[in-house]
């Protein structure tokens, strides 16, 4: 158990230095006056080919969870169902995005 938590919290910490590296980037580049917002818009495809990506990787995490031994199976499904969940999601925002981008 203390694994997965080790490895949670690594993730986190992973994300959190990317994020404040993006942010101080940014602050950055708006000091020099060379920051355009309109530059840095994401395209909704993207939000597509990631959900999809988590999606199938979290369908082999619970598939690969029936053959390996009977110790990591719970960790493996658990880790299978939430990177499903957020494949998912990610197509769902997508979906809704597509949605408002059409109708506004």
């Amino acid at each position: 158990m203390t694994d997965w938590v080790l490895i949670i919290i690594a993730a986190i910490a992973c994300y959190a230095f990317v994020a404040y590296l993006e942010h101080k980037k940014k602050l950055d580049l708006i000091d020099r006056g060379l920051w355009k917002p309109e530059e840095k818009q994401e395209k909704p495809e993207h939000k597509l080919i990631t959900g999809l990506f988590f999606s199938l990787l979290g369908a082999a995490l619970l598939f690969g969870s029936y053959f390996t031994e009977p110790g990591m199976v719970s960790g493996l499904r658990i880790s299978g169902l939430l990177t499903t969940a957020a494949g998912i999601a990610l197509v769902i925002a997508y979906i809704i995005g597509k949605r408002i981008h059409r109708s506004g």
